[in-house]
């Protein structure tokens, strides 16, 4: 019992984490029109502090995380 308990923990643990990536990843993408690696010099692993930002992503932070007119207008790479 104790065993089945377990798996069933890790399994939704692991369902869950994913979800939330993937919620995070398709909202930013709707919302700006943007990859990930628009902002990101690479993919931070989950739930790193460093996000690992680019020029743009210290710009999109600190823009209140909305694009600047200049991004808007840029194409991504």
């Amino acid at each position: 019992m104790k065993r089945s308990l377990s798996a069933v923990i890790l399994i939704l643990a692991i369902f869950l984490g994913l979800n939330f990536q993937a919620a995070g990843t398709a909202k930013y993408t709707k919302d700006t029109g943007k990859k990930c690696k628009f902002c990101h010099t690479s993919v931070p692993a989950k739930g790193a502090t460093d996000p690992l930002l680019n020029d743009d992503g210290k710009k999109f932070k600190d823009n209140n995380h909305q694009l600047n007119d200049e991004q808007k207008a840029r194409q991504d790479s």
